[in-house]
């Protein structure tokens, strides 16, 4: 329940969940999570992201089809990109210092979108380059501790997109993503211990718990993160990252 929680939370938050469950792995808070686990905790942000957003992405579909294509061309970086080098950027979940780092990127991605003064477009007029370009963002949270979430709202905003609508945009573009990396978990596990086996471990009481905690943190985490967003407060999510960020690599420098 309590990776659950720190799931939900800090996988809508623009703090990185991916390097949250590192940093508590290494400071001996939890151990490792097996596949299983990882895969329910992706299915119930997935969830929470098709349920918030539901409304939003019917209306996309029906008056404004370009968002979706946009949303398509973001996805392109992110799957190739993630497909032939996700082991490498996977395996600097083993150097705590390393993830730390991430998190300092992602509080200068934040401040920068912050400081930031330019036009505030619609999504409509993103444009291929400026989709490409928040796709390429989106990438760049495979490294753990660089926030996905952070990264894709701080891009199209640099890019000139409205503040709630890149917030928008960057959590639909989450979808792809997500089912993507969900389906390639489940596919490996099944290919590894056989369907029985994957189902026995998706049913199990520890991982029930964690989907539950995850969906429930998640969706008032997003709640709170378009609040935030649309006021202009992102700042106070950079500076988080970037206390945690330089006092973790400093501890973990001195102490690993």
């Amino acid at each position: 329940m309590v990776l659950g929680v720190v799931q939900g939370v800090a996988e809508f938050l623009p703090i990185s969940s991916s390097g949250h469950l590192a940093l508590v792995e290494h400071l001996g808070m939890g151990m490792a999570a097996p596949a299983s686990f990882d895969v329910i905790l992706h299915l119930a942000t997935l969830l929470v992201v098709l349920a918030y957003f539901r409304r939003r992405i019917l209306w996309y579909i029906r008056n404004d089809l370009m968002v979706i294509i946009y949303v398509v061309v973001a996805s392109i970086p992110t799957g190739f990109i993630g497909l032939f080098l996700k082991d490498y950027f996977q395996a600097i979940r083993l150097s705590p210092a390393l993830v730390c780092l991430g998190l300092i990127i992602t509080a200068i991605a934040l401040t920068a979108a912050e400081m930031h003064r330019g036009a505030a477009y619609q999504l409509r007029d993103l444009g291929w380059y400026g989709a490409l370009t928040i796709g390429l963002c989106q990438s760049l949270a495979l490294v753990p501790g660089i926030s996905r979430s952070g990264m894709t709202i701080a891009g199209g905003m640099i890019c000139g997109v409205d503040r709630d609508e890149a917030f928008n945009f960057s959590f639909i573009l989450s979808i792809p993503a997500v089912l993507g990396a969900v389906f390639l978990e489940m596919l490996g596990m099944v290919r590894a211990s056989g369907s029985g086996a994957f189902v026995d471990a998706m049913v199990s009481g520890p991982i029930i718990a964690g989907f539950a905690a995850a969906a429930v943190a998640g969706y008032f985490s997003l709640a709170i993160l378009e609040k935030l967003v649309v006021s202009g407060r992102l700042m106070y999510f950079a500076a988080y990252c970037a206390v945690a960020g330089v006092v973790g690599m400093a501890y973990f420098l001195v102490f690993a």
